[in-house]
């Protein structure tokens, strides 16, 4: 079959014509209406979305308006947001929008309000406390009133400002005061539901004790004096009167039924306190015991009388709150040398041995009592315990001495923090032990005799600083070494 090529051209050119118009048609009819993009706020509370909003701003003038109780509390101009709430400006075709109103409805019960403060944190080794606060000038306050419980008012207003006076005779000057702890502040917004100090006084206490809340109480006995009571309550005669300061001293009178308060002091921060004192100190004579076989057991005289010695001697001391942790001796002017006593004793027919009528100190003198015998926080941990020693630094020559004859039953390291230690058995029932030396001169089985040199005080085991820590046991009991030398 022959096909028209004309007729074939005339149908396409016919064709695409009528598409063509078709086409034209159909993008008139059907044109799709333009959409128009706006700028709203995305709102999300803790990750999740809320909604969309047209203005953040209304939002947070809301929050602010609606939170006069928070203003109330804290004595605040503003509240802001929560801290998990997130608006982010979106471009979007989406028209449905949410109120501010709806939005505030949605978070105000899921999460907490802020105001603005500060946040401190104090970071002691592995440990750190984080508190909130209203007003920077607070914490400056609270560590002053903190410095004052271990320092007079006077004293320390003179070191802050440079008037301490030259020490002529005696007397004590503080060369360096400070925070022992990293401790920082930035400002913040901090949630309402967070314990936020709002006045230096509350604050004052929890950087002094750890709490705001001092609830243990102890009415006072007829037979109590401040010591028992502190003891009892496994505390310090010197933490006691920091909890009460309207007790005037150690050895002020209590009223029988009168109420104090038994509480640990435990600063958020160390308080160290570097000083120079420059004291006069008695030397008290040391008994020297003789024995005479010509005489019977029931006889004794004074061969010669003792008499106290005078030093004025100065010591270097770093303290920490309550403790002295480590002293040195800077001078001694010896003004007076000691005399010893020498008491005779019969011996006819008989052997003496681990005679405990007299004790010899363990070191030389003049030295300083860093820490007594009782209760105390921990230098190191920071926890109350009984401190079952005496001890002793700040000595010109760190010879250690036996304070009776006896047997030793341990010489070298020991266990728990003690160090390298000495026991020596001085039979009727005492022991001594002499912690943290350095070294000993001793070994097991050996017989000592009073005075006789037995270690080096140093600073092994649990220690702060170089001294000698000085146990000592009454059937099996601790006593306080100091009652020996009463």
């Amino acid at each position: 079959m022959k096909v028209n090529k004309k007729s074939v051209s005339i149908g396409s050119i016919v064709f695409g014509i009528l598409l063509s118009i078709l086409v034209i048609y159909l993008s008139i009819v059907f044109e799709p209406k333009k959409k128009d993009i706006h700028n709203y706020y995305q709102v999300y509370l803790g990750g999740e979305k809320i909604g969309l909003i047209a203005s953040k701003d209304e939002l947070y003038t809301l929050i602010d308006k609606e939170q006069q109780d928070i203003k109330d509390k804290y004595k605040v101009d503003k509240v802001f947001s929560p801290s998990g709430l997130e608006v982010h400006e979106v471009s979007t075709y989406k028209t449905n929008l949410m109120t501010a109103k709806e939005v505030y409805e949605e978070i105000k019960d899921l999460d907490p309000f802020t105001i603005e403060g500060y946040e401190v944190t104090i970071k002691r080794d592995k440990k750190k406390d984080v508190f909130y606060i209203l007003n920077k000038e607070d914490l400056d306050i609270a560590v002053r009133n903190t410095v004052l419980a271990f320092i007079d008012e006077e004293t320390y207003q003179k070191y802050l400002d440079g008037k301490q006076e030259e020490i002529k005779d005696t007397g004590k000057e503080i060369t360096n005061v400070y925070l022992g702890d990293e401790v920082t502040i930035k400002k913040n917004y901090i949630s309402t539901e967070e314990n936020i100090f709002t006045d230096a006084d509350t604050l004052s206490m929890y950087f002094l004790f750890g709490t705001t809340e001092l609830k243990s109480k102890y009415k006072v006995k007829a037979t109590d004096t401040i010591e028992t009571i502190a003891y009892n309550n496994k505390l310090g005669v010197s933490d006691f009167l920091i909890a009460n300061p309207e007790i005037a001293g150690e050895n002020a009178l209590l009223a029988v039924g009168q109420e104090v308060t038994v509480a640990h002091v435990s600063p958020l921060s160390d308080i160290v306190i570097e000083s120079f004192e420059t004291e006069y100190q008695t030397i008290k004579y040391e008994t020297k015991i003789m024995y005479d076989k010509t005489i019977n057991a029931d006889q004794s005289y004074v061969k010669q009388q003792g008499s106290n010695g005078l030093s004025k001697v100065t010591f270097a001391t770093k303290q920490v709150n309550n403790s002295i942790v480590n002293t040195a001796q800077v001078t001694n002017e010896v003004i007076t040398e000691a005399v010893d006593r020498i008491m005779v004793y019969g011996a006819k027919n008989v052997i003496y041995y681990g005679n405990t009528t007299y004790w010899a100190w363990p070191t030389v003198k003049p030295f300083k009592i860093s820490s007594n015998y009782g209760y105390r926080i921990h230098p190191i941990r920071k926890t109350a315990h009984l401190h079952n020693g005496t001890d002793i630094s700040g000595t010109a020559s760190r010879n250690i001495f036996a304070i009776q004859s006896g047997t030793v039953t341990r010489s070298g390291w020991g266990g728990g923090g003690e160090g390298i230690n000495v026991i020596i058995d001085h039979h009727n029932g005492y022991t001594s032990q002499y912690m943290h030396l350095s070294k000993t001169l001793v070994k097991v089985g050996d017989k000592v005799e009073k005075g006789q040199l037995i270690g080096i005080m140093g600073c092994t085991g649990s220690c702060t600083g170089t001294h000698l820590h000085l146990t000592v046991k009454h059937n099996g009991n601790t006593i306080n070494p100091l009652t020996l030398y009463r």
